[in-house]
């Protein structure tokens, strides 16, 4: 990939981030209440399928920001060359 490849992919995944980050942690937090989740949301099903969702959404974060780091590391890479 040339150089403006890769910062045209980075600056869409700084984009999605930005996204995932705001929206979904909206959606997650509006879940969170219509659940009702009190202090044993276990027994709660809506509250575990919340949780779930709350869990996969950082899964979806944490890999994103992977994903930024290789870009950053191949930028760096072609502008040491």
């Amino acid at each position: 990939m040339s150089e403006e490849e890769l910062k045209k992919k980075l600056t869409e995944l700084r984009a999605r981030l930005v996204k995932l980050e705001g929206e979904e942690v909206d959606k997650i937090t509006k879940k969170r209440i219509l659940a009702d989740m009190g202090d044993d949301y276990r027994e709660n099903e809506g509250a575990k399928l919340v949780m779930e969702d709350h869990e996969f959404l950082h899964m979806r974060i944490a890999d994103l920001k992977k994903e930024m780091l290789t870009v950053k590391k191949r930028l760096i890479v072609l502008k040491s060359r």
